[in-house]
Parts: C-alpha cells; sequence; structure tokens
C-alpha cells in the first residue's frame, strides 16, 4: 500500500491496564497517576505510549518517520 499525499488514515486503539503495566515497566515511567487508579478505576495512560500511535501507519505502510510533534491536550485514560 502507498500513501497519497493529502490521504488521511484512521484507526482506533484502546489502551487497557496491562498496557499501561507494561509500559511502565519497560519505561520506568511510575509516576503515581500512572500506578494508582483515580476514583474512577482509571489509569492515565503514559504520553509517550499514546505516541506510538503513529507506529502502526509505519508498519501497515512501511514507512519510516523522521519527525514527529505531539501537543497533549489532556489526560488519556
Amino acid at each position: 500500500m502507498k500513501l497519497q499525499v493529502g490521504e488521511k488514515i484512521t484507526f482506533e486503539r484502546t489502551f487497557t491496564k496491562e498496557d499501561v503495566a507494561l509500559f511502565t515497566e519497560v519505561s520506568k515511567d511510575e509516576g503515581v497517576h500512572h500506578v494508582t487508579p483515580d476514583e474512577q478505576g482509571r489509569f492515565v495512560v503514559q504520553g509517550l505510549l499514546t505516541s506510538t500511535l503513529p507506529t502502526k501507519i509505519g508498519g501497515d505502510y512501511n514507512v519510516l518517520a523522521r519527525k514527529m510533534d505531539f501537543e497533549f491536550l489532556r489526560p488519556v485514560f
């Protein structure tokens, strides 16, 4: 598959408690908000874990990214 200029790609991903726990182990980002659930039982997903989403596109389309910029506007649970 080849990407065309201006083409939009969408997909959905749900991060699980296990995803957060595994990323916490690998990254050593043990911030209390990642390891202790809030009053609704949710964990904050690490920003760098959410920033891995574009790597799926690289794998699907055999693309190597040269640059990625992110702005984290609110927590992801």
